[in-house]
């Protein structure tokens, strides 16, 4: 059983025996770490010092989470580098890409916001990128403007589109824009899957699995051709070059 010492702090010795345990596999992802009750019991502590100790791991490296059911621990997030975590989906032509649904929907408020629309309608695509091997290596919803689908009836079809660099691509050329003149963008964050009932069934996860989400989009001047929303399973990544 651990006991706190004198020779440092009493919270930063508890942070650094949680964190060695984290760190070194003995608590996985997932694993619930013990009460700040049970934590002061074990080390001989007050609740306010545990308390403290719990707060730090929250600081440190994002090694724990805190739920309705308690707290876990956490994907050590920080334990990648500013280039790993800025990243882009690869996409082999070996692989095989499933529209799962497109169409005309009602769409969500920060999409309408997004896409700039009059109305609460939007053009919506999700698609499933395939690996070779037949596991699941993209998620991805993409919304568009439904006056696009003029030049693009594409869009509506739960096909995949001609153009493998996306729709903002195709509505460029179609529109008789310059696709050189298109500006385009990219968020990424690491997450876990959300337990909705279409991340992981789709991208074939375990529980606790954690991903690689992001979103991007291209634009010509002030409209936004394309919204994209995706998510990534663990090591389906490549690094691209970040201009400063």
């Amino acid at each position: 059983m651990p006991r706190a010492q004198r020779q440092q702090p009493l919270w930063q010795q508890i942070v650094t025996h949680y964190k060695e345990m984290i760190l070194g596999g003995e608590l996985r992802p997932g694993d619930p770490l013990p009460s700040v009750r049970d934590i002061a019991a074990e080390w001989g502590v007050s609740q306010g010092v545990a308390q403290q100790a719990v707060a730090h791991l929250h600081l440190a490296e994002h090694l724990v989470r805190t739920g309705s059911a308690g707290t876990y621990v956490d994907a050590p997030r920080a334990a990648l580098s500013p280039q790993q975590r800025m990243r882009l989906a690869a996409e082999p032509s070996s692989e095989a890409v499933t529209v799962t649904s497109a169409g005309l929907v009602t769409a969500p408020g920060y999409v309408v916001t997004t896409l700039s629309l009059a109305g609460p309608v939007a053009v919506r695509r999700e698609e499933v990128t395939r690996q070779s091997d037949g596991s699941a290596g993209r998620l991805s919803v993409t919304w568009a403007h439904p006056r696009y689908t003029a030049a693009v009836p594409e869009l509506l079809h739960e096909v995949p589109l001609p153009d493998p660099r996306g729709a903002g691509h195709l509505i460029a050329e179609r529109s008789g824009i310059d696709p050189a003149t298109l500006a385009g963008g990219i968020a990424l964050e690491c997450r876990a899957a959300k337990d909705d009932g279409r991340e992981r069934p789709a991208l074939d996860l375990e529980p606790g699995a954690y991903v690689l989400a992001g979103v991007s989009g291209w634009r010509a001047g002030e409209d936004l051709l394309e919204y994209t929303e995706f998510v990534l399973p663990p090591g389906r990544v490549i690094e691209a070059d970040i201009e400063p």
